[in-house]
């Protein structure tokens, strides 16, 4: 919003507040509104448009209230004084003021995702005037913003026609059109049963229809123009509870033909009309047809009117070559700010989403937000799926497991996905009769079955990746103790040992009789295949964090919506256990797997007698601390260190490359490790907080009272500062990530720059997090300890630190690897996609290895950034970690920030640099700091 566009809206919110209580926020609007184009006539001469009704109301408001004359007279003198385009924001505004008319209000944000998505699109060459036609112009602030939008970007006027079914909405169109000086007609109309403009052909069409409205009233007459041959509704009639695809068919058939140039179109749709059955043939029509061009997904809350998720259907008669038959879906789901309770939408579209939807559309290459589908692969077919596997169903005698409905492309085969899908006990497969369905399905478009990184790592040691549905012989789902029928139901799983899986991933999987081991929780008794799966492995497998990973994510895919315990039943406990993969090697090694988990069992039961024995008969201390000791792992790191950030990586191998001779030495290096490794992790997390404006708006506050409370501030860093960052903002993300609101999610993937879900799990984790607090509370009571520490007392702190370095790399592992850290170099643009050469910031060593890295967006040189090697995002690093020198294909060296002085921001290093420690001015840094230490944004 422009400082002029703000001085508006304060006027108006000034004057609509002083009024309150004496006039409505609807009759104070028209009456401004009228007012507005009464001081138009008269200041140009120009006849005043026909909106008798709304002069009328207008002037019964004044009768009532002769107080208002001067207020309006005012209003006169001001507008004299306004440019053009406050005089667009003034109508704008009050078209939709902070109590909302009863007519459809179009959203400052919907209104930017059309000009964007139209603007997108090149048309050369015109000379004469655009057309552009809206089919439910409301007040045609849709048509009004998009067609100047259209007049800037071509140079020539954009003429606007509109229909209405609403007298005064039409009226307001009007009046607002003459007050912008528009070239427009508006028609008080219904269009579902009248083209108000017969013969005429536009260039543009938009349209944001009233979501999920019935057409029963229109049937007739609908149904009558369905059957001609020169009529709107080519492609049929969608169900009745939703006229969405009805106005789809009436843009298209107002686009210029495509011999004369073609056009195209935008619409914003809820949900149904994607994927809802009666709207398949008419979907199926559109991509026959190659008038489908885009499918963009928007965030919920865009929309004045409604919270429901919202989509753009952009549509084109006149497809060039590179785009026919194809179909782009770009996600923007999370890219929006969340807004002032003035305002009557509860967020806002960013400007990234605006720059993000332009790119895509001028360069559909793949990225983490847009993808490019075969117009064949957006229809789809429903296949059954049987397993030969038994099931207790509390009846008399066995049932079968229920059969699994799936839907494929229609050009998928079925047993080149069934060979894919199951690779021990493949289970038949078949069609469904009549059953295909065409959906322009987002998610699906998206959606990758790319198992985890762990679990490919497995398959490489020649590990096969089954599902559990082929290892079961026997199944049978018993309800939580509370359901009336767990008794029949347990009674028939049990006497025979079996795999108990709890339902809740968080719960874990047992082996034996379910009659003496089953929890009282929901649960899914399997009974295996011997010749293919060991119980106890499979037990020790899913209770490991990959397993619990899996299983969250797979009882989390049985349904579209939440079911909640008490209806949930056999079919989705299997459906369940069908998307749940396991890793599976080979049945020797599940059963040394499964001994080696029974070990660690009673290693862990063991660790908790003798804990409780040290403090029963502390005479036997030495004993246990020489047995504990064992098991701390030695210190050999230097592999790892290779796959860490070269700012983590120098300073542990700085640790590495000091011998036990110099113990004084090596042991303030491993805090030195910790000091690197604690404050890396925050900079990650402040970096994406910088990226998301709503976000630092509502976090720099509370991360500044919270440093205040403790005593602390970032001026003066220290472990606490950056623990307290780690401990806030983990939590913000992690909640996003694991909530029900799939737009918050979809916002932390924009925020770190799609980095991949196995690193952010690891970013996010309370282990990591709990992991760093331990570590500060250590280095705090063994720095506190008054006098001289001896070498004994050295090295056990240096073993249990050791212990805890190996425990955060069996947290880690070389997740890092997936989202490393580069120095930008130069780029060249090839098809525009920026080709960077990056210096690869990772392992120990300089000079960094260079490689070439595919971005879509430009790197700025010698920056350093955080990329995803699969998606092709960069995420730039917050200024409090640096490289020096700073220029690309340097030997550098790494500095942190460590605390602002006098004289500059000091830098220090944790490794062995030629300079322990540097002063610069370092303004970004310096920012940063301030923004920390006062809770307030800097300055955009």
């Amino acid at each position: 919003m422009t400082d002029e566009q703000q001085t508006v809206d304060q006027h108006l919110w000034r004057l609509f507040d002083s009024l309150r209580g004496r006039l409505s926020s609807n009759e104070l609007a028209d009456s401004l509104l009228w007012n507005a184009v009464d001081w138009r006539t008269r200041a140009t001469g120009l006849p005043a448009p026909e909106i008798d009704i709304m002069q009328l109301a207008a002037q019964h408001v004044r009768k009532l209230n002769p107080a208002l004359d001067p207020t309006l007279e005012g209003e006169q003198e001001l507008l004299q004084t306004y440019t053009p385009a406050q005089i667009r924001r003034y109508a704008r505004t009050l078209l939709r003021p902070v109590h909302q008319h009863d007519e459809l209000a179009t959203s400052a944000s919907l209104v930017k995702v059309a000009e964007a998505t139209l603007t997108s699109y090149e048309r050369g060459g015109r000379t004469d005037a655009l057309h552009l036609y809206d089919p439910a112009c409301g007040s045609a602030t849709l048509a009004l913003d998009v067609a100047e939008s259209l007049t800037d970007q071509a140079g020539v006027p954009v003429i606007i026609a509109g229909q209405d079914i609403s007298s005064s909405t039409v009226q307001r169109a009007r009046a607002h059109a003459y007050l912008v000086g528009a070239d427009a007609a508006f028609s008080l109309s219904n269009s579902l049963e009248e083209d108000a403009f017969p013969g005429r052909q536009f260039d543009y069409t938009v349209a944001e229809i009233p979501y999920n409205m019935s057409w029963h009233s229109s049937l007739a007459s609908c149904s009558a123009e369905a059957e001609r041959l020169d009529g709107r509704f080519p492609a049929g009639l969608p169900q009745l509870n939703n006229a969405s695809l009805l106005f789809a068919q009436i843009l298209l058939s107002k686009l210029r033909e495509p011999a004369d140039g073609g056009g195209r179109g935008i619409m914003f749709t809820a949900t149904g009309p994607l994927s809802d059955t009666g709207g398949s043939a008419i979907r199926t029509w559109l991509l026959e047809q190659d008038l489908l061009d885009a499918v963009v997904a928007l965030p919920e809350g865009l929309s004045a009117n409604t919270s429901i998720r919202l989509f753009a259907l952009v549509f084109s008669n006149g497809k060039p070559k590179a785009r026919r038959r194809k179909v782009q879906f770009i996600d923007l789901r999370g890219f929006y700010e969340d807004v002032r309770s003035r305002w009557l939408e509860r967020r806002t579209i960013s400007d990234a989403a605006l720059d993000e939807l332009s790119r895509s559309l001028k360069q559909p290459k793949p990225t983490p937000y847009s993808r490019t589908a075969s117009a064949s692969d957006l229809s789809f077919r429903r296949v059954s799926v049987m397993h030969d596997t038994t099931a207790a169903t509390g009846k008399p005698g066995q049932g079968h497991v229920p059969s699994l409905t799936i839907l494929l492309p229609v050009t998928s085969s079925i047993e080149t996905w069934r060979n894919a899908r199951y690779v021990t006990t493949p289970p038949d497969v078949s069609d469904v009769a009549n059953s295909q369905l065409t959906m322009f399905d987002v998610d699906r478009v998206f959606r990758t079955d790319r198992p985890p990184r762990a679990l490919r790592d497995l398959t490489q040691h020649g590990w096969k990746t089954a599902r559990l549905t082929e290892l079961a012989q026997h199944i049978c789902y018993v309800p939580s103790a509370k359901a009336a029928d767990r008794p029949a139901k347990l009674s028939s799983a049990s006497g025979e040992p079996a795999l108990i899986l709890p339902i809740e991933p968080h719960l874990d999987a047992v082996t034996g009789d379910p009659g003496e081991v089953a929890p009282d929780n929901r649960i899914l008794v399997v009974q295996t295949r011997d010749k293919h799966a060991d119980a106890d492995y499979l037990a020790g497998w899913l209770n490991s964090p990959l397993g619990r990973k899996l299983r969250s994510a797979a009882a989390s895919s049985g349904s579209d919506s939440y079911v909640s315990p008490r209806g949930f039943n056999l079919t989705q406990a299997w459906r369940m256990a069908d998307d749940l993969l396991i890793a599976l090697p080979d049945l020797p090694v599940q059963r040394d797997m499964a001994r080696t988990e029974r070990a660690l069992g009673a290693a862990r039961r063991h660790l908790v007698d003798s804990h409780r024995e040290l403090w029963n008969d502390p005479r036997k201390r030495s004993d246990i601390y020489r047995e504990a000791s064992r098991l701390i792992p030695s210190a050999d790191l230097a592999q790892w260190a290779a796959t860490l950030p070269f700012p983590m990586a120098s300073a542990l191998w700085a640790y590495e490359s000091k011998g036990d001779s110099n113990l004084h030495a090596r042991h303030a290096q491993m805090f030195h490790f910790w000091d690197a490794t604690i404050q890396f992790h925050a900079t990650v997390l402040l970096s994406g907080l910088l990226q998301d404006r709503s976000g630092l708006e509502q976090e720099l506050p509370a991360l500044a009272a919270q440093f205040s409370k403790v005593g602390l501030s970032p001026e003066r860093a220290s472990l606490g500062v950056w623990h307290i960052v780690l401990q806030r903002l983990t939590k913000r993300y992690r909640t996003a990530v694991t909530g029900t609101d799939t737009d918050e999610q979809a916002r932390v993937r924009a925020t770190f720059a799609d980095a991949p879900p196995d690193f952010m799990d690891t970013l996010l984790s309370t282990d990591v997090t709990n992991l760093f607090g331990e570590v500060i509370h250590l280095r705090n009571t063994w720095s506190g300890h008054s006098g001289a520490t001896s070498e004994d007392s050295f090295r056990e702190q240096l073993g249990i630190l050791t212990g805890h370095v190996h425990t955060l790399r069996n947290l880690i592992g070389a997740g890092w690897l997936d989202f490393p850290l580069v120095r930008a170099g130069g780029a060249r643009i090839r098809n525009g996609v920026f080709h960077h050469e990056v210096d690869l910031a990772v392992g120990p060593n300089t000079p960094f290895k260079q490689e070439q890295f595919p971005s879509n967006l430009a790197l700025e040189e010698d920056g350093l950034y955080l990329v995803s090697r699969e998606g092709g995002g960069a995420l730039p690093l917050a200024p409090l970690v640096k490289l020096q020198p700073a220029a690309f294909g340097a030997n550098s060296d790494c500095y942190y920030y460590n605390r602002l002085q006098t004289n500059g921001m000091r830098f220090v290093a944790y490794h062995e640099a030629a300079k322990s420690e540097t002063l610069t001015a370092a303004v970004p840094t310096a920012a940063l700091v301030a923004a920390l230490t006062s809770g307030v944004p800097a300055s955009q």
